[in-house]
């Protein structure tokens, strides 16, 4: 997760930094308390009051990691095994 802090209140920016110093990155997604500078807006999608574990978690729901082709294909190959051997076990377990 990467984000970029830009709030109109210096003191909502300092809470923010504090908390965020792991994952804070000039390219990941602007937090502001301003809708025109932001990405993730505080009081609209960070409800506001809010602790370290409860902004991490609102925030993990909005930014999910994206998986790489490799994962998504090996969720697909498990699926589809999954699939067949429950398909051959019904088909030759009936007969």
């Amino acid at each position: 997760m990467k984000v970029k802090i830009d709030c109109d209140s210096p003191l909502l920016q300092k809470s923010l930094e504090y908390f965020l110093e792991k994952y804070i990155s000039n390219d990941g997604m602007v937090i502001s308390d301003n809708p025109q500078k932001g990405d993730i807006i505080i009081g609209k999608d960070i409800i506001k009051p809010f602790s370290k574990t409860s902004l991490l978690l609102q925030l993990e729901k909005i930014i999910k990691p994206k998986k790489s082709f490799e994962e998504e294909l090996d969720i697909l190959i498990d699926n589809f095994k999954k699939d067949l051997k429950k398909l051959i076990k019904d088909y030759y377990g009936k007969r």
